[in-house]
Parts: C-alpha cells; structure tokens; sequence
C-alpha cells in the first residue's frame, strides 16, 4: 500500500472507533465526559477494562486531562483502557507517570478483499441479526472465556446498541444453538468488526470464517467494502490469514493487569 492509501485506511479505522465508541457513550445506559473534538471518556457499566475507554485519538492527553479521566473512572469504580494512538506518542510518559501500565496491545487491520459470495460453513450453522438480544449478550460475554451470566449492564448495551443506526449484532448459531458472535458497525467507508468470538468449545470449526463472510455479505450489501477491526495478539494470525493487513498498533494503557 502507498503511504497515503496507508492514511486514507488509518483514518477510516479510527473513525468507525470513534462512530462506535461515540455511540455507546450516547446510550441512557453509560456515562461519559467528552473534550470536544480531543475525544471523551466512556464507562459502560460494565466491570471489565476492555469495555470502558479513555478515547483520545487526537493526542490530548496532558496532566490535567488524565486527572480528569482518572478521577470519572474512580467515581464510576470502574477499570478502564487508554489507547495510545500513533499521533498520541508524546503521551506515553504523562500516562506512565500517572501509574498507568502497557499490559496489552490491539493490531488495528483492514481489509476490502474478502469475498462474501462464498460461505462454506457447514449446513447447520445460521446467522440472525438485531435479534435475540440478550441471547447475543450471553453467547459474547462466554465467548472471551468469561463465566456464564452476561452482567445486566453488557445485556442493556446490546439493547442500546441494537437500536441504533448502523449496528448490526451477528449471532452464529449451529443446530440452533448459539455458537458465536460478531457486531458490525458501519461508519463513512467502512464497517468495523466487534465482538467477534466463538464460544470455547466450538472453536477450530471454521465457524470464525463463516462469520466472517457473513460480516462481509452485510458489509457489501449496505455499501462498505473495507472492513477494519482492532484484533488482540491471539487473533491477528486468523485475521492475517483471511486478508487483513496491519494499520498500526494500540499500547492499551490501564491500571489494570487483566485488560482482555
């Protein structure tokens, strides 16, 4: 890719983030603070770093900012993830020095190669999409290896999310049972891919690439024909196999150990 395809793609990633991001913080369910068009803070509710963010893809992040994000997620008591974008890396040492670690990181990739004509998943797996909700919430909560029983505030996300423009939220399901999940935004040129998992016993089945087909064929029909995700170290050998090229990488920052 020329550099400035490479920027063209940057960009369209980080605005499906921040049309995601910006939607769940929009929901009667969360809270938030914004800074304008620096970014803003979100808190789901829900008591897992990975679903609460400090959003500043901009760079802003000087002494008094971090306070502030800091001091909301200590009144919400919530553990949060701060992404270190590219443009952010003055950042780093304000974030460290208000004790925040690196314990993790997302490999932001794109992709507008895949083929959603062909699924060859087997005959007993189907999708639905926007129902079933709360089904959804559980399948997705126990596909990142959590225990079962979604907490109520990931269940009213879902809901919240389901009822806004643009989201669709993908239950794959194998002899009806349900097997995986996926959401796909859809944001200016591109569709982002979220939640996107299968339940730990039904993994090496070829249910992830049917999935992913099936984003692309939602994708493709609603116009979009690059599809971007922030895949975590375990996932980037799935996507990469599957056509998807690295953008850039995300350190996720948190007082958190535990971030995924």
């Amino acid at each position: 890719m020329s550099p400035a395809s490479d920027i063209r793609l940057n960009k369209e990633a980080v605005k499906n983030m921040s049309f995601t991001l910006g939607a769940m913080a929009a929901l009667k369910t969360s809270r938030s603070i914004s800074f304008g068009e620096e970014g803003f803070a979100l808190a789901t509710g829900t008591n897992a770093a990975s679903e609460n963010w400090a959003f500043f893809p901009s760079g802003a992040a000087e002494e008094q900012k971090v306070k502030r994000v800091c001091s909301f997620f200590e009144d919400s008591g919530l553990p949060f993830i701060w992404p270190l974008f590219p443009e952010a890396a003055a950042a780093r040492q304000i974030l460290e020095g208000s004790g925040m670690l690196a314990p993790g990181e997302l490999l932001v990739m794109a992709c507008s190669k895949i083929s959603p004509k062909e699924n060859n998943a087997a005959a007993s797996l189907t999708f639905e999409s926007n129902e079933k909700t709360d089904i959804w919430a559980e399948t997705a909560w126990m596909s990142f290896d959590s225990p079962p029983g979604a907490p109520a505030s990931f269940i009213k996300l879902a809901r919240g999310l389901r009822n806004s423009g643009g989201f669709f939220l993908l239950l794959a399901r194998r002899d009806g049972v349900p097997v995986g999940t996926a959401m796909l935004t859809l944001s200016g040129r591109s569709a982002g891919i979220y939640y996107f998992a299968t339940l730990p016993g039904e993994r090496g089945k070829g249910i992830g690439e049917a999935m992913l087909r099936e984003a692309a064929r939602l994708a493709f029909e609603h116009g979009r024909r690059l599809l971007t995700l922030q895949a975590t170290p375990s996932g980037v050998p799935f996507y990469a196999s599957r056509g998807f090229k690295p953008l850039f990488r995300l350190p996720l920052y948190s007082f958190s150990e535990e971030i995924f």
